[in-house]
């Protein structure tokens, strides 16, 4: 089936333009002096969440919203049903309370945004937006609450010799190579994935927003996975969950967003609410591993449960 060849083939150009592209642009901003808040807070939040943006931009101006809305709604239950769910199970995870607390939060009022906007079976353009703008606000907070770890003041003077410096250096070469060969293949990897994916739905009768949510979220989310599976073999302790969580706002504000601005998208009810429940139940369960009131590995493999049931339960629904 050559549509299928095309979707595995763009899938996995995304996959490494979206590696290259968030290496590159992490190893620049530090040549940089960039503080580490900034880096992390922005450059890395974005780098993982930048597949589903660009599907959702490339869907949404190619007038099949559906898909990258499903790959939106699809992605944060992938990432904290089954990816948080076997960093649990497998592993001992060392969190920052606070700021564990905080994004899960955010994902929470996100979570209740997108609901609002959405209930009518349809989001708008204008709620798009919003939802757009409440993503980089988040960003936003994020930095200013953490500015205080390092000094973001510095002389203006002295950020332009470095940028300066930067491309003078002929070392500093390949990762310009990587930067500009990681957008062309996350762009091009994008734009030939939607149309096939497209396709097949057409081809396999289902809608595309079954394609979105449980194919191309799944897929896109594989690095995270590979990610969580190497942190388990190297038994590292210390595991950045709550990008997992931090990941998970940016698909449902500034990608969901990206997918409706255009024109707007129709929504299924049914698959809203299940997609929603889903997202806040899981997200209830991962607050619960902070308290150590129960064991995390029972709660990873409640998360790991909850997230096939809603697999097998969204397929079947009828839309």
């Amino acid at each position: 089936m050559p549509e299928f060849i095309v979707f595995a083939v763009s899938l996995t150009a995304m996959l490494f333009g979206a590696d290259w592209l968030g290496n590159a642009a992490t190893y620049i901003a530090k040549k940089l002096s960039l503080p580490r808040i900034l880096i992390g807070a922005t450059i890395v939040s974005l780098a993982t969440t930048i597949p589903e943006i660009v599907i959702a931009t490339i869907s949404g101006a190619s007038d099949v919203p559906s898909l990258g809305i499903g790959t939106a709604f699809g992605s944060p239950i992938v990432n904290i049903g089954l990816i948080f769910g076997i960093l649990l199970l497998f592993s001992k995870i060392e969190i920052n309370k606070a700021a564990y607390i905080r994004t899960i939060q955010f994902l929470l009022i996100v979570l209740a945004l997108v609901f609002i906007f959405s209930v009518g079976g349809h989001l708008s353009q204008l709620a798009g937006a919003v939802l757009i703008t409440f993503g980089f606000a988040y960003l936003v907070v994020e930095f200013v609450i953490g500015k205080h770890e390092e000094s973001f003041l510095e002389s203006l003077e002295t950020r332009f010799t470095r940028l300066i410096n930067f491309f003078s250096a002929r070392e500093n070469y390949h990762q310009i190579f990587y930067l500009i060969t990681g957008s062309l293949l996350l762009f091009g990897g994008g734009y030939f994935l939607v149309g096939s994916a497209t396709a097949l739905a057409d081809i396999l009768g289902v809608p595309q927003i079954i394609i979105g949510v449980l194919a191309i979220a799944f897929g896109t989310s594989l690095p995270e996975a590979f990610t969580a599976i190497n942190s388990i073999i190297r038994k590292r302790l210390q595991l950045a969950a709550g990008n997992l969580f931090g990941a998970s706002i940016l698909d449902l504000t500034i990608a969901a967003g990206v997918a409706s601005v255009f024109g707007g998208a129709s929504i299924d009810t049914r698959g809203l609410y299940l997609t929603v429940t889903t997202t806040a139940v899981i997200t209830l369960i991962g607050l619960f591993s902070i308290f150590g009131k129960i064991s995390p590995k029972i709660l990873g493999g409640l998360l790991i449960i909850v997230y096939f049931v809603f697999v097998f339960w969204f397929a079947g629904l009828e839309f």
